[in-house]
């Protein structure tokens, strides 16, 4: 890597910084020297913790420090907090990267015995496949105070990497952390669509391509209002949040389907069934049901259609016993056994039941999961390593918003797709719409959390747009927080 023989390793005199200038003027330009830049300052920082005295901000705000106790400037540290720490910068999309610059602080000597220290140690790793990977260092992390301690490695390519640090004799923080490589210029594309509005979104993997379905938001500017006529589907095959990397399929599914529908064309979700058809489970409207809600199903040879009203009637209504106080959001998934369950329901009322092998029948009595604490709606359950994951979306709590208006979203996970749950925290916060629903998958060796914002142009509560971002998990299978992105499209 070009740079590594040209950028100082520690902070330059200005008659030296002139020199360097000159001596990087006579370099030749090609395109990877062009390139080859610090991409700390086009990431997102987040941090296991950040002391009430400093600011994550600070890490990769582009500012050399003058010392190592540079009160001129924001810090990052982690004062009180003790033990091993970790700080962590994220990008809209993947970067390569194959070298680090750490500028520790030691704010000892300086007026006071001060309470910040070099750390004991610390080491970088990338995130690949949703885990995170040490990097294959060629030399020693340093730790030394007042001067950037430079580490190369083996070239990565990812979006995100974390510097884990350990503390010595006590806290410890960062002045700026600069991490070299190519790529990561360019903005996220959310949301992915902006000639229509889409909501409430879907996903399915099927081999290569993977799916999104979605209902549409047709209010108009100034309508307060749910209008919503038909469910629309997107396909790619190497997802992302760049909107050129989503064909379009029009709408593939209507209120028309059902002869006994009347309005609203709620959140859904498409499932294989055992006999590999497509069974697209729907929230809708019946034209005789005064505004409450049910669940029906369209069946299909195709993800993409034809679909045909599977049953002639709602799989779900108000008439089902212990049925929900407002039957939407189903979620449907076939377990290891093969026994299918599926989970909806709003108003803090989830419902939960098993359905036959012909995806069209109820198999057992309608029942209420425990341990979904603070459900609201929009439930979406799925699998990994052998745990079960419900994310969905509450509207209660000062973890979640910042008034009863909005909604996070919030997981639970069990040992059974039956449950019971256990509450583990928030995966996603609060969206720019008022209302939040998650749809997750795994593709490509990555995972994606789905979701809808009202970013799009013109947008707002009853026009709003699906978006999507990388979701990660931790070694010890919870899920740490997503980061909601926005750029090129909007």
């Amino acid at each position: 890597m070009q740079h590594k023989a040209l950028r100082p390793r520690t902070l330059l005199s200005a008659g030296a910084t002139a020199a360097l200038a000159l001596a990087l003027a006579a370099v030749p330009s090609g395109p990877a020297a062009a390139q080859e830049v610090n991409l700390a300052t086009s990431a997102t920082p987040t941090a296991s913790y950040t002391s009430p005295w400093e600011t994550v901000s600070a890490v990769n705000d582009g500012i050399n420090p003058s010392r190592s106790n540079d009160t001129a400037d924001d810090r990052w540290g982690t004062w009180p907090e003790e033990g091993t720490q970790w700080v962590q910068l994220t990008w809209n999309q993947p970067v390569t990267v194959a070298s680090s610059d750490m500028y520790f602080f030691d704010d000892s000597g300086e007026g006071g015995p001060g309470g910040v220290r070099i750390p004991a140690s610390w080491r970088i790793e990338y995130l690949a496949g949703g885990t995170w990977q040490p990097v294959s260092a060629t030399g020693s992390y340093g730790t030394a105070a007042n001067q950037y301690n430079s580490v190369d490695f083996a070239q990565v390519t990812t979006t995100a990497v974390r510097a884990v640090i350990t503390s010595g004799a006590a806290s410890v923080g960062v002045l700026e952390w600069k991490v070299f490589g190519e790529g990561g210029a360019s903005q996220a594309g959310n949301p992915i669509v902006t000639d229509i509005y889409t909501a409430d979104p879907a996903t399915l993997v099927v081999g290569d391509t993977a799916y999104i379905f979605s209902g549409r938001d047709q209010a108009q500017p100034g309508q307060e209002a749910f209008v919503m006529n038909e469910w629309h589907a997107f396909s790619s095959k190497a997802p992302d949040n760049d909107p050129a990397a989503w064909e379009s399929h029009g709408a593939i599914l209507s209120l028309d389907t059902f002869d006994w529908a009347g309005a609203n064309a709620w959140a859904s979700e498409v499932v294989q069934g055992p006999d590999g058809r497509y069974y697209w489970f729907v929230s809708v409207d019946g034209a005789t049901d005064n505004g409450w809600m049910n669940i029906g199903v369209a069946v299909a040879d195709d993800p993409l259609g034809p679909y045909e009203d599977a049953i002639g009637a709602p799989l779900i209504a108000d008439s089902t016993p212990n049925s929900s106080a407002l039957n939407i959001d189903p979620t449907v998934h076939i377990a290891n056994d093969g026994q299918i369950y599926m989970y909806w329901g709003s108003y803090w009322q989830p419902r939960m039941v098993k359905l036959g092998q012909d995806m069209t029948s109820l198999a057992s009595a309608v029942t209420t999961p425990q341990g979904l604490t603070d459900f609201w709606e929009a439930p979406w359950l799925f699998e990994r390593n052998g745990t079960y994951y419900m994310a969905y979306a509450s509207n209660a709590g000062a973890d979640c918003v910042t008034s009863s208006a909005y909604a996070c979203i919030r997981y639970a996970t069990a040992s059974s797709p039956a449950g019971p749950w256990t509450h583990r925290g928030v995966v996603l916060g609060q969206v720019t719409s008022t209302t939040n629903h998650p749809a997750i998958m795994e593709f490509g060796g990555e995972w994606w959390m789905v979701y809808h914002t009202a970013d799009a142009p013109g947008g707002g509560d009853f026009r709003r747009s699906v978006a999507i971002d990388e979701l990660t998990f931790n070694a010890d299978g919870t899920m740490q927080k997503v980061i909601q992105t926005t750029g090129g499209a909007r």
